[in-house]
């Protein structure tokens, strides 16, 4: 840390793929949101996170070699704050230096190139198992049980019983047939955006996870058919982290987290999938575990359409 009049330096550690696009080239902006560990900051062409070490890995990320029990809210950065990119540095008021030379840049691996149906299939039955009892009451997380009777009347899982449903009924056809693919029957979209509480919430997040997981499965048509009307949901909502995460999103990015769980249901392999759990855990209030939900519906429906 380089300390003069009141100046704060700190090395960029990394950037997430769409943040270092974002800010490769001049750009000014404002500080949109600040945390105890994190803040947001808002340029004309899309929003950066940027935090400290215990920031986990996403599209949208930048992680600084701050100190870890840096607590931004508390150390004089404002709201507004003007923001300026500018000769490989983020620089915000006169306080705050950040230096992009040298910062590694993040981007999810590929899904296995190997995966088949079976693995997908043994992998969703082990992650269900290994999942009973962690995943929290709170979001859409328990939506990936089959089971709804359990549901509090009052929860989100409850309240979005018929709108999965007919998510089901769009997303099933729209697997198994490249022709019966249409913008019909995607109502649902304008209920889940912006359903629950969190600065993404649980609705937005499950979509965001709903569109990884096409990309993954290569089918990028429907994904773009979805977000469609998600975008134009999620622009009226007025949450601009929200959008720039499902922007993300659309692009089949998201959290390390929900990749590697991803990739270990894909192969099926119990081991990692365990491994996943945790960091899970860490991504969001309930983030982490509502993208997943968004995840899994998707996996089922493909192996649903793809019964033989």
């Amino acid at each position: 840390m380089n300390y003069q009049s009141d100046h704060f330096e700190f090395p960029v550690r990394q950037c997430g793929c769409l943040a270092a696009k974002l800010l490769s080239n001049d750009a000014i902006g404002k500080v949109s949101a600040i945390f105890d560990s994190s803040f947001y900051v808002e340029l004309d062409n899309g929003l950066v996170c940027i935090g400290v070490k215990d920031l986990s890995l996403s599209p949208l990320n930048v992680i600084i070699a701050a100190p870890e029990s840096t607590n931004w809210s508390a150390s004089g950065l404002c709201l507004n704050s003007k923001v300026s990119i500018f000769s490989g540095f983020i620089r915000i008021g006169a306080q705050f230096s950040f230096r992009l030379a040298g910062a590694a840049e993040w981007k999810p691996k590929p899904v296995p190139a190997t995966w088949e149906n079976a693995n997908l299939k043994q992998g969703l039955a082990v992650f269900r198992e290994q999942c009973i009892g962690r995943i929290p009451h709170e979001g859409l997380g328990q939506i990936l049980y089959y089971d709804t009777s359990s549901f509090d009347d009052q929860s989100l899982c409850k309240i979005t019983e018929i709108l999965i449903r007919e998510l089901r009924d769009w997303l099933v056809p729209a697997l198994r047939d490249p022709d019966s693919r249409s913008m019909h029957g995607l109502q649902w979209v304008h209920h889940l955006i912006g359903l629950g509480p969190g600065l993404t919430p649980s609705g937005d997040d499950f979509i965001g996870g709903m569109m990884i997981a096409l990309h993954s499965l290569g089918e990028l048509e429907i994904c773009q058919q979805l977000w469609m009307p998600t975008r134009r949901c999620a622009i009226e909502a007025g949450n601009p982290i929200a959008l720039a995460h499902l922007n993300a999103a659309s692009e089949g990015l998201g959290s390390l987290g929900v990749h590697d769980a991803l990739s270990a249901i894909l192969e099926g392999c119990p081991r990692n999938i365990e491994k996943t759990l945790i960091v899970l855990d860490s991504i969001g209030h309930t983030s982490g575990w509502d993208a997943m939900a968004g995840v899994i519906v998707t996996f089922d429906a493909w192996l649903e359409a793809h019964r033989h």
